[in-house]
């Protein structure tokens, strides 16, 4: 066998044992992800631990666009989250990794407000950071770049 062949080999099985040995934390938080872009609050409801938290420190000096978002306790997350109003969120991950126990999604999230006169987005920078911890979501923490909002027009709207 040619040498690079067998390297690449070697790299492809490497690869392969590493996706095998993924934590199993990163389909708990994907599935997070999902009922949290659904604003599923049954299956959310399911998915955070008792005394988990949600924290979203660079909301803290935004007051014209939100009030502090820290959270404590699944009730008072999903009290939180009901508070916003919002028919659904759609993000778009452009890196999801595992860093230190920790699921990363980069990328950006659009907020989808349904209201009597149609739907508005409006579209941040985002890193959000879930933690999961026997099997439950233990913490949500967002960095926003609320500076970089925008309302957009989603494709086909007019």
């Amino acid at each position: 066998m040619d040498k690079s062949v067998a390297g690449f080999f070697v790299i492809m099985m490497a690869l392969v044992a590493r996706q095998d040995d993924a934590p199993p934390e990163i389909p708990v938080a994907q599935a997070y992800l999902a009922a949290y872009q659904a604003q599923d609050f049954d299956a959310l409801a399911g998915l955070y631990a008792e005394d988990a938290v949600f924290v979203d420190p660079t909301s803290f000096d935004v007051g014209d666009i939100t009030p502090p978002i820290d959270w404590q306790g699944r009730e008072a997350i999903l009290t939180g989250l009901r508070s916003w109003n919002v028919e659904r969120l759609e993000y778009a991950v452009d890196r999801n990794y595992q860093a230190s126990g920790r699921t990363v999604f980069d990328g950006a999230v659009t907020a989808v407000y349904a209201l009597e006169d149609g739907e508005r987005h409006y579209r941040f920078p985002i890193v959000t950071i879930v933690t999961v911890q026997d099997g439950q979501v233990v913490e949500h923490r967002d960095y926003t770049d609320y500076a970089g909002m925008a309302q957009i027009t989603p494709a086909g709207d007019h």
